[in-house]
């Protein structure tokens, strides 16, 4: 089957926003706005060209054979492969494409949506202004009265490897407390449902605090604590005791007085907006519970990147975050204008 006469043609063509972001995540006028990012790089650059980066500048564009595949195709390729598990083959279906140009074409495109992405504002991971976690404060405030400075909430995900045949390499992420092999990461979440801090690629044998620690994430709450007083929700697996910038969720204690057991309670159901954030971060890339393949090329880091670049662009331009529609229903579009179901 002709790329030009396949099921993807098919899905871009009829222009539904619900096809488009089931297969690629993103309704058409989002996805026609990234592809106009993703084109430039596309047309001047091959992935068919020998060397170690897939993606390297034509040295005379315009000339030689046209390609098959457009920045569309290559597009909605990779994020259709987020989208998906297993095997390539359904891919190869849905794109008419056979199975060693859909794999060269998967990294060749997820380097320039790296390039894109990281100039993006939209998918940016940053620090908010003092004026968006005041507003973030409100937010949380809104639902829990007793929080009056929270504005995020924090929480680790351990995502399955490979394991590898070096003893050494082995046992720096295999984890014994579940008996496998991981890389772990640290994410932050916002009332808005964004991702504004995080660490990530860790050996799976490290434990959730030492990962924050280690990957600046408590510098980084640390600072917005000494600049604005905001403080970030945790479980029982961070350092609360050398980090005053944190609020620990638990079980009420007896000898606990009422504001204490309050504050307990409140933090309790915060800390969940975390657990709908790795949920979401998930079920919007099922490509991650997969198991991740063992290598030292640093593709893994630039699989995990680009996902945690879609999932805020996804939560800023789409808008289907369940952590937004909770916290913050005033950014959520109206769902008759969005015309999705």
């Amino acid at each position: 089957l002709a790329p030009d006469k396949s099921a993807w043609r098919k899905i871009y063509e009829s222009r539904n926003d619900q096809a488009m972001i089931t297969l690629t995540g993103f309704d058409y006028e989002t996805f026609e706005w990234l592809n106009s990012k993703f084109e430039p790089f596309f047309n001047t650059h091959s992935p068919f060209i020998k060397g170690e980066n897939c993606i390297v500048p034509i040295p005379c564009p315009g000339k030689g054979r046209k390609r098959m595949i457009s920045s569309r195709d290559c597009l909605a390729l990779n994020l259709a492969w987020t989208r998906t598990r297993g095997s390539t083959t359904v891919l190869e279906i849905i794109f008419g494409m056979t199975g060693t140009p859909v794999d060269r074409y998967l990294i060749f495109g997820r380097r320039i949506l790296l390039e894109v992405l990281n100039a993006e504002p939209d998918a940016a991971v940053q620090i908010p202004s003092d004026f968006q976690i005041d507003q973030y404060k409100v937010a949380v405030t809104n639902r829990h009265p007793i929080l009056t400075d929270v504005w995020c909430a924090m929480d680790g995900l351990k995502l399955l490897l490979e394991c590898s045949g070096n003893i050494e390499e082995e046992n720096d992420f295999y984890n014994g407390w579940t008996c496998d092999h991981y890389v772990s990461a640290v994410f932050v979440f916002c009332p808005d449902g964004t991702i504004p801090i995080c660490a990530f690629n860790v050996p799976g044998s490290v434990h959730d605090s030492k990962i924050a620690a280690i990957g600046g994430v408590y510098r980084k709450l640390g600072h917005v604590y000494r600049r604005n007083g905001g403080r970030c929700c945790v479980d029982s697996a961070f350092a609360k005791t050398v980090n005053e910038f944190l609020i620990k969720s638990g079980k009420k204690d007896i000898l606990d007085n009422p504001n204490e057991r309050e504050i307990k309670s409140q933090a309790t159901s915060l800390r969940q907006t975390s657990e709908w954030g790795m949920h979401g971060f998930q079920s919007s890339f099922p490509r991650v519970k997969d198991r991740f393949k063992f290598e030292r090329n640093g593709e893994r880091k630039r699989i995990i990147q680009v996902m945690i670049y879609l999932y805020n662009l996804r939560s800023r331009r789409i808008g289907i975050n369940q952590i937004r529609n909770v916290y913050m229903p005033c950014l959520q579009k109206e769902v008759d204008e969005m015309q999705y179901f």
